[in-house]
């Protein structure tokens, strides 16, 4: 496929940061040359592609370096006698984040011209030619660790004819190679096996507010990666100690506050003194007029290393070098004292800033010594300890976030049915008012759901207008619920006239506010719409059923779900974006209640054990070098793999993945004490509640569930006439469950502690968690099972209680098989009613008014539960190659619905009204059918084939 091709970058630095390289190759083509032209691309990290002027796509999907995805486009139509031009806009990230780990900088293409003569290969070389694209900032903020870089766009310092073959490139130079095609570091390169996102165009549904706005005077935002941790580009957790040091210069007294925009996993913060007082986050400050000392102590876990500070007072202060003689730096930094790694090996204290103790020292002598300082005089004692923070590291207004949420709003203007021409699809644009009171124009547009994707705007502006556009989920009683830990957003700015842009990052959000700044003259607005993009989807899952909650509750799940699916299943859209493997399972079900895209199932499943060069335990998200393990996501997957077997019928499936679980359960034994109890240093999750569950000892459900997981490894390995380790691997699993039964039943209270402490000392809690699991892993003993089961219909009042929609899937597993559907329903209408009570559109992450994020995939569990219980399609083989037809017991009157199988659809539809009781059943032929007699009895059943 790369025969012809090369990697190929610019000449200079190999590992860029944040660095938009533009690249073109021209080529003479006829059409009797050929009749086909297919072309191969990818690149590291994202690439976006056209052919003489045509924008084909994005990509390349989620990789990591040991398995690289490439792209195949289709462009004979977009060929034409004579000149013709391949442009590519390429995007390094230079940083890890938690979709990508920092790798070297590329580009690899080759373009397979087929005709009568056989094939002729154009493939990227020296001839291609690059140049740096200078309309991007590369020294921006990040949007947050998760997704990486913000956009800054500069329309006016590069044509947007580049991607023409008329264009003139003769400042162009050229392409240097940089490695042959399976050369390292990226060596042989993967066909996409799953489709390209499909999209439509979205527009918003309402301008909620227009106004003229004075944002904060100003926002500093300081990176200090470069001084604190040189050369390092990882996502991982950074522990350590030190601190960050100005000259604060105050023309006349100044009275206000300092903030900083996220807490101190998202950024850098401390308490700080400003001279001889130690001031705190929303402190009322006042200084004299003057030069002060500003210093910040910095001690704790930051997963990101700018600290983004909103100042806020009632004149400007400026910012100097804290000594004499440097003019051009301002900031310093002091540190780091102390530093501590993160690893998430299973052993080693787990420090990725989910426990309590940072295991920093924050009595270190020089924490104290440094930090009794208050003078100027005073720091400069510690002069030659201090680097300097250099100019391009030091940003001011560039943090969006904190400009769109720290404002005054100084009018207000009437939203009239000309402002809202944007809404539409037609001729005339919306035209903004000039601002009265020297501020900002700010609107806030409703897209009515939360949607996903890339922004595009269609404006006629002045040159330097800067547009900022920003997303957010939800709003509270009229109040605007701004992104707290995301800064989810990009900037404009204007070249003179009518212009088109297109974001490069996808953004998730349902309210959206632009904001025009500096503007002299009247701006319009012609177009604003949303290239909403996810995995393809239809709605051929459908479900109603007599209660309209249900219905609504149905519908926004479905809408979650859709939402986050990307080239993997993601959390949520709008502030991470992330392939959590623990999410992926209840994903996964819901995909094939919903859809059957049974392809992206297998996609992420294989994805899973690529991180095992990182731990032993696998990593809990990927790809990432964020070292973060999770063992329930590493037992979750091993049970989705199962799963997708059992609802895909892909019996290739097992032989491919069996070595992977086999190897991962071996890494998983070495864990086991002399009790024979998994024990270990993670982060040792089961449910957002507050379970007294060690991330350093043993936890009572992950026993079970590592029993479990032995127990499905020995079916596969049966299945593929590995007898004896079927036999072993049982064996373990018996061992397992003993074990569970010696050590952690509590004899007196009758029931099952959470876990120990590697000191011995038990947990505090009992939780409804552990024993849900415990069940479902069928590790409960015998005599303990009679006393445990009526408890997980009627909990005891001291067990802890479900905390997240994501555990409640759980929950409703065990109550499936106690044949409890009413009760799972009575269950789903309180929770998920709650949302819709509250105008939700997608699912919660969690069922507190209001949570984090609005749109979370873990919690999308009654698309599943309604569908696969409520329509009376019982799968009894893999790939519901045979199904049980068995009307539910329930006090529903009616409902129907499609279930997706790789057959084709199964449509359902049932009624209990005026004392009759009706199903009707359309099945593919090759979908073996039984009735279930105990089920049917009452019922006129009619089942008709298809095919």
């Amino acid at each position: 496929m790369f025969e012809k091709a090369n990697w190929i970058w610019k000449t200079g630095d190999r590992r860029p940061i944040n660095e938009h390289i533009c690249f073109r190759k021209t080529f003479e083509w006829a059409a009797a040359l050929s009749n086909r032209a297919m072309l191969s691309i990818t690149a590291d990290t994202k690439y976006r592609l056209w052919v003489n002027g045509t924008e084909l796509g994005e990509g390349p999907i989620r990789s990591t370096a040991d398995h690289w995805y490439y792209d195949e486009f289709d462009i004979t139509h977009l060929l034409r006698p004579g000149a013709n031009a391949i442009a590519v806009k390429v995007w390094h990230y230079g940083h890890s984040n938690y979709q990508y780990v920092e790798n070297e900088a590329g580009l690899i293409a080759q373009l397979s011209l087929h005709g009568s003569a056989g094939i002729q290969a154009i493939g990227t070389d020296e001839t291609w030619l690059y140049l740096r694209h200078e309309g991007y900032d590369a020294d921006v903020v990040k949007r947050n660790v998760n997704i990486g870089w913000m956009e800054i766009y500069d329309a006016n310092a590069m044509s947007e004819q580049w991607v023409l073959p008329s264009y003139d490139d003769r400042n162009w130079a050229r392409s240097e190679v940089v490695a042959p095609y399976g050369g390292v570091p990226w060596g042989e390169l993967y066909p996409r096996g799953i489709e390209p996102l499909s999209t439509e165009i979205v527009r918003p549904k309402q301008i909620i507010a227009l106004s003229e706005i004075v944002p904060i005077l100003q926002v500093i935002s300081v990176n200090m990666r470069e001084n604190l941790y040189p050369e390092s580009r990882d996502a991982n957790a950074k522990i350590f100690s030190g601190f960050l040091a100005v000259k604060l210069v105050a023309g006349a007294e100044a009275c206000g506050r300092l903030t900083f925009a996220h807490s101190k996993w998202n950024g850098v913060q401390g308490r700080f003194r400003i001279d001889d007082r130690w001031y705190v986050h929303n402190d009322e400050i006042q200084v004299a007029a003057g030069e002060h000392l500003f210093l910040m102590e910095i001690c704790g876990v930051h997963n990101d290393l700018f600290s983004h500070m909103e100042i806020d007072f009632d004149t400007e202060l400026r910012f100097a070098h804290p000594f004499e003689g440097n003019q051009d730096a301002s900031f310093v930094t002091i540190g780091p004292f102390e530093t501590i790694e993160s690893y998430a090996d299973g052993f080693q204290p787990v420090y990725g800033g989910v426990e309590k103790s940072t295991g920093l020292n924050h009595e270190h002598p020089l924490l104290l010594e440094i930090g009794a300082c208050s003078t100027l005089t005073a720091l400069e004692a510690y002069k030659d300890m201090c680097k300097d923070v250099h100019p391009r590291h030091v940003l001011v207004n560039k943090m969006i976030y904190s400009l769109m949420m720290r404002k005054r709003v100084v009018k207000y203007y009437p939203v009239t049915n000309r402002l809202e021409r944007m809404l539409h699809d037609h001729l005339l644009p919306t035209e903004l008012p000039v601002p009265v009171e020297d501020g900002d124009i700010e609107i806030v547009l409703d897209f009515g759901k939360i949607y996903v994707g890339t922004i595009e705007l269609e404006v006629d502006a002045q040159q330097g207008t800067v547009i900022d556009v920003y997303g957010f989920e939800n709003r509270v009683n009229g109040v605007n619920a701004y992104t707290s830990g995301c800064n989810n957003s990009f900037r404009y700015i204007c070249r003179d006239g009518r212009q088109v842009f297109k974001s490069f990052a996808r953004m998730g959000f349902r309210y959206l506010i632009v904001t025009v700044r500096k503007a002299d003259a009247q701006i319009r607005i012609h177009r604003l719409q949303l290239h909403q993009s996810s995995y393809p989807a239809t709605d051929k899952a459908l479900f109603r059923c007599s209660d309209p909650l249900l219905n609504d509750i149905w519908e926004i799940s479905r809408h979650t779900s859709q939402m986050c699916m990307e080239d993997t299943f993601v959390d949520c859209p709008t502030y991470e974006q992330v392939f959590w493997v623990g999410d992926c399972r209840v994903s996964a079900l819901v995909n094939y209640q919903l859809f059957g895209s049974y392809e992206l199932v297998r996609h992420c499943l294989e994805m899973v054990p690529r991180s095992r060069s990182q731990s032993p335990l696998l990593l809990a998200l990927l790809p990432t070098d964020w070292q973060a393990a999770i063992p329930m996501w590493t037992f979750s997957w091993i049970i989705a793999c199962k799963e997708y077997v059992d609802y895909s019928g892909d019996s290739t499936f097992v032989e491919a993945i069996y070595p992977e679980i086999r190897e991962t359960l071996d890494a998983y034994r070495g864990f086991l004490n002399k009790d024979g109890l998994f024990d270990t240093s993670s982060w040792n999750m089961l449910d957002w509640a507050p379970i007294d569950i060690p991330n350093v000892g043993v936890v009572t459900a992950q026993q079970a569930q590592l029993a479990q997981c032995h127990r499905i490894a020995a079916k596969m390995a049966e299945s593929l006439g590995l007898h004896s380790e079927a036999e072993t691997l049982l064996n373990h699993a018996e061992q397992l469950k003993l074990a569970i039964q010696e050590h952690l039943w509590d004899e007196d209270a009758q029931d099952y502690l959470d876990g120990i402490h590697r000191n011995g000392k038990p947990s505090t809690t009992r939780s409804l968690q552990t024993h849900v699991l415990l069940y479902l892993a069928d590790c409960l003993g015998e005599r303990q099972a009679a006393v445990i089961n009526p408890k997980l219909l009627n909990p005891p009042e001291d067990w802890i209680k479900i905390g997240s929609p994501f555990f409640s899937f759980y929950l409703f597993e065990v109550w499936q098989r106690f044949g409890e559907l009413d009760r799972t329903l009575a269950q789903i209408r309180t929770d998920w009613g709650k949302m819709i009570r509250y105008g939700a559109t997608t699912t919660w992450e969690t069922f507190h008014v209001f949570p984090r994020s609005h749109a979370h995939a873990w919690s999308a569990a009654p698309a599943f539960v309604l569908g696969n219980q409520l329509l009376g399609v019982e799968k009894l083989e893999e790939g519901y190659r045979k199904i049980r037809i068995a009307p539910p017991v329930t006090e529903l009157l009616w409902a129907d619905g499609i279930v997706p199988t790789a057959y084709g659809r199964i449509d359902v539809s049932w009624s209990k009204k005026e004392d009759k009781r009706v199903m009707r059943v359309s099945v593919p032929r090759d979908i073996q059918v039984e009735a279930a007699p105990e089920r049917s009895e009452d019922w006129d059943i009619q089942i008709h084939v298809i095919g």
